[in-house]
């Protein structure tokens, strides 16, 4: 990024026309590329594993995009594979990746007291997906305090509830796991079975669902409900907020009952589990989903229904401009009340007394019909490669668009192609599916002023 340009070129016609004509799309993908690029190259480096040999280009690309796209997924197990230095390359990949590229560079450059020129502030407003630059940077201040502060306390937290298993190594790894709990990353950098062992600890899963829903939940829609906090009044807030809160409340309540019902009686899963902690399991398990990947039951002895619901919930996600993926729960909820304006015969998408504009509800529908069509190809492709059931692949698929993590276990055991498929699956679920078509199909030139004549289609 160019912090040098001079602040009163953004002033003059010409330069100005000149940025908002380039294409701030391609530029963040680039960015998050970039990035991706250096941490390959990091943790191909023998000082990276802990038996001090370099790691396979597949892998350490794998484990880098993972970790810029807060997906989780890994080719290696990473307690064990990862030396200190790997693990801190990963945790600050994984930061990167949650904060966004463009607004860790934008603070770097305040520290530093740079000016940010018009160009950087056109790809920070993507970034952050804050529509106009009203405020932007104040917003992205307020964005990172709020981020540290939170994985701060996440990880005093953790420390304390991980010493008694893993000693004085909790004082660092607790916040390497909370920065990846908040960020919704999915990776665990103490061992693997650990969790197992904590399915009924009240504590570890109070903090790690908080980490999940608030990393998931999007900085707009919360400091929305921060501003109207002494009011108490759910018509106070933005449409944008109440629509989060009503899915996000909606989807953890429907997993968790759809969990506890199917597994209940699973004598691998909740089976010996007393009852509250199978209700703390259920929970806990329909949070995960949402992009966050941490799991305190083994997911490759889950039913097939539960296998698909999770699906479902990984697909759908966490909320915009959060550190989660997914097709958004807003996205999911436009497209929801769209289909209803067919039973209440309107023209107009209205809820809370608003309208939605057409163009968002062109948008939502866009986003999830190339969402899918990118799932199924992959799935497709890995069901054609690999010998393993099509349920487990696609909830590969899925977890890796949704950057989730979530895994059967199957994930080390992927052909090398079929790796590199799920590596740009997670590159498409971070930057989004608009962003990587608006990296290549974004016009710069305005339309012409042509209105065809209407026909009708039959549906």
């Amino acid at each position: 990024l160019d912090w040098s340009r001079p602040m009163w070129q953004e002033h003059r016609p010409h330069h100005m026309q000149r940025y908002m004509q380039q294409n701030p799309y391609r530029l963040l993908a680039l960015s998050f590329l970039a990035v991706m690029m250096v941490g390959t190259l990091l943790l191909m480096l023998p000082i990276a594993s802990v038996q001090g040999q370099g790691t396979a280009l597949v892998d350490a690309a794998f484990t880098a995009v993972s970790c810029v796209s807060v997906t989780g997924l890994a080719t290696v197990d990473t307690y064990y594979h990862w030396s200190l230095f790997g693990k801190i390359v990963m945790v600050i990949l994984i930061q990167l990746g949650g904060l966004g590229i463009v607004s860790f560079t934008t603070i770097v450059a305040l520290l530093l007291g740079k000016r940010v020129g018009l160009k950087n502030r056109l790809l920070l407003s993507e970034d952050v997906g804050q529509d106009g630059m009203t405020g932007l940077l104040h917003v992205t201040k307020k964005l990172t305090i709020y981020t540290l502060a939170i994985e701060c306390i996440g990880g005093i937290l953790y420390a304390i509830q991980l010493y008694p298993y893993i000693g004085d190594d909790s004082l660092y790894i607790g916040f390497m796991q909370a920065i990846s709990t908040f960020c919704n990353a999915g990776f665990i950098f103490f061992d693997n079975d650990l969790p197992y062992k904590m399915v009924g600890d009240v504590l570890f899963n109070i903090n790690t669902i908080a980490l999940i829903i608030i990393g998931g939940f999007g900085y707009i829609a919360a400091f929305d409900i921060w501003s109207y906090r002494k009011a108490r009044r759910f018509a106070d807030l933005k449409l944008h907020t109440k629509l989060m809160l009503i899915g996000t409340i909606l989807l953890i309540a429907l997993g968790a009952i759809i969990f506890l019902s199917v597994e209940w009686a699973n004598p691998k899963t909740f089976g010996p589990l007393p009852m509250w902690d199978k209700v703390l399991a259920a929970i806990f398990q329909s949070v995960t989903p949402r992009t966050a990947g941490i799991a305190t039951v083994d997911y490759s002895q889950l039913h097939p229904i539960t296998l698909f619901v999770s699906i479902i919930l990984m697909f759908i996600g966490a909320g915009p401009n959060s550190t989660g993926g997914g097709v958004k729960i807003s996205t999911v909820m436009v497209v929801i009340l769209a289909s209803c304006t067919l039973f209440n015969n309107r023209s107009d998408v209205e809820v809370f007394g608003r309208r939605i504009p057409m163009v968002t509800v062109f948008k939502a529908n866009g986003i999830i019909f190339l969402s899918i069509l990118l799932v199924l190809l992959a799935t497709c492709y890995l069901a054609w490669d690999e010998p393993f059931d099509f349920i487990r692949l696609l909830f590969e698929v899925t977890s890796a668009f949704g950057t989730v993590g979530l895994t059967t276990g199957i994930t080390p055991d992927l052909s090398e192609s079929s790796k590199w498929v799920l590596i740009l699956v997670m590159f498409t679920g971070r930057v989004g599916v608009m962003t990587v078509i608006g990296t290549w199909a974004l016009r710069t030139k305005p339309h012409k002023p042509i209105s065809y004549a209407e026909e009708n289609v039959m549906l």
